[in-house]
Order: C-alpha cells, then structure tokens, then sequence
C-alpha cells in the first residue's frame, strides 16, 4: 500500500503535464465542435407529434404553443463545448449528444431551426474521433503516467523490503 501511495504523490508534477495537454485537447475539439454546432442542439418541445412535424424553427414552435428548449450538453460556446466534451470522455450520454449533432440543421439554413432527424451522418465522425483519443487514449495517459512511477520507485526500492517483511 505503501508502495501504491507513494507511487501517486510522485506522479501528481508529471499528471499535471497530462491534464494540460487533456485541456488543450478538449479545448480544440470545442472550439471545432462551437463551429459546426453552435446553437443547433435546441429543439421544440411540444407534446402533439403532429404539429411538431410542421415546426420548421422557433417561431412556428412559439406560435404553435410549444416550448424552445436548448438541452444541458451543447456547444453554444467554448465553455459549453469543453463541458459537453468532458461528459462525453466519461462515456456517459455521448451517444445523445453524438445524434443531436447528427439531427443538427446547418445554419445556412437559418438560425434556430427544429432539428431533422438523420440529417448529418458526416457528423459521426467528429464524435468518433473524439470518443477515441478523449476517451481512450487521454484516460491511458494518466494510467501510463502512474504505473512509469510506481515501476520508477520499485527499481529503486530492494527486492526484499518492498513485497517481503523480516518475519
């Protein structure tokens, strides 16, 4: 235990490398993900589906009695995006964020436009991306980081004292 413990304190200068590359990373991907998303992932919440599938933006969704709602995870600023992303490295409602961008209208169509299902399969591919070197490859940094120690202070320990006590 005592190994394991000192282990993780002398990785503490070496995990705060990792995390600035993690933030930097994540910042990029927000900064790409603000671009192409940026105030799309709102959509009305109406409890007809018939009229909802005559709602083209906010204005027929408010003129139809229905709510504008922009979900918790989007990408209308950077913050948001680093938020969305962070959640998203945790496995945990990436595949709903994943198909909000992928029913997201371009906003050459206008803005704040009601969201059409399939729209953009392309998208997939942003989120994939991330998924695999957020999630998977960041997350073994952090693992490489803390073993490169502990095998560091195993070498410099003696075989004898470190796994085997006098008795």
């Amino acid at each position: 235990m005592k190994l394991i413990v000192n282990a993780l304190l002398s990785s503490l200068p070496s995990m705060t490398n990792v995390t600035i590359v993690c933030l930097l990373f994540t910042l990029i991907f927000a900064i790409v993900g603000v671009d192409m998303f940026k105030g799309q992932f709102a959509r009305c919440s109406i409890e007809d589906p018939v009229l909802l599938e005559k709602i083209i933006d906010r204005n027929d969704c408010e003129a139809l009695g229905g709510t504008w709602e922009n979900p918790h995870e989007n990408f209308d600023t950077s913050l948001l995006g680093c938020r969305t992303l962070f959640e998203m490295m945790s496995t945990e409602g990436w595949i709903d964020v994943m198909q909000a961008g992928i029913d997201s209208v371009s906003p050459i169509n206008g803005v704040q436009q009601q969201p059409i299902m399939n729209n953009n399969r392309w998208i997939t591919f942003y989120f994939i991306i991330f998924m695999i070197f957020g999630s998977q490859f960041i997350l073994n940094l952090f693992v490489g980081v803390i073993m490169d120690n502990f095998n560091k202070i195993k070498e410099k320990e003696e075989w004898g004292s470190l796994f085997v006590t006098e008795e």
